[in-house]
């Protein structure tokens, strides 16, 4: 399986609403390396690095609405060069 890091940047109502803390359990449970974090613009950031097959699940996740206390309007993924990272996290 092809490694791979994919940057997404979340809109809609995905802060205040425990977005960051579902989405890292939702990545731990997964598998996934990286990070969340709330952006300035009231977006968050997911960077996620897998193999394919864990980040089309993380896709599927957020098209299906990702935490059930959110209201994702739109998400744009960007994939990236492959980060070396050993554990999910929150970023502040």
């Amino acid at each position: 399986m092809t490694k791979c890091s994919i940057i997404i940047y979340v809109y809609g109502r995905v802060q205040g609403v425990g977005f960051r803390y579902h989405t890292y359990h939702w990545a731990k449970k997964n598998k996934l390396l990286g990070y969340v974090r709330n952006m300035n613009d009231g977006s968050v950031k997911i960077v996620a690095c897998g193999n394919d097959e864990q980040i089309k699940m993380l896709m599927h996740w957020l098209e299906q609405g990702g935490p059930p206390s959110a209201k994702i309007e739109h998400f744009q993924p960007q994939f990236c060069e492959v980060e070396e990272m050993s554990d999910f996290s929150i970023r502040h």
